[in-house]
């Protein structure tokens, strides 16, 4: 099932759009939703990012919902702070719950 953001909810971008001076994180609201068949991206308007009267078009995997980005953020920001040694206990450990994740999803 894909996932659907509710119009008018706030999202960031998950990537640097140079076309439309853009960067990744930058926040716009979501002013429509393209549905698409199941093997296709849903697409979203999204307005806002500081440009008057300009509607962009986006794909569902160009954007996240906000709290997601702030949490990510706070994730990277502490990590940053990690000591090389402790980011590649780190790097193992999330490797680990990586493969349990996928071996749970194949025994389901």
């Amino acid at each position: 099932m894909k996932v659907k953001h509710p119009l008018f909810s706030q999202v960031a971008l998950t990537q640097d759009l140079p076309e439309h001076n853009l960067k990744e994180g930058d926040i716009g609201t979501i002013v429509e939703h393209y549905p698409m068949p199941e093997e296709e991206e849903d697409g979203y308007s999204l307005e806002g990012f500081n440009l008057p009267h300009v509607t962009l078009e986006v794909s569902a995997s160009q954007i996240i919902p906000i709290t997601q980005w702030q949490q990510e953020e706070i994730i990277l920001s502490k990590l940053r702070q990690l000591s090389k040694s402790r980011q590649l206990q780190l790097e193992d450990y999330l490797d680990f719950l990586l493969q349990k994740e996928e071996s749970e999803h194949v025994s389901v």
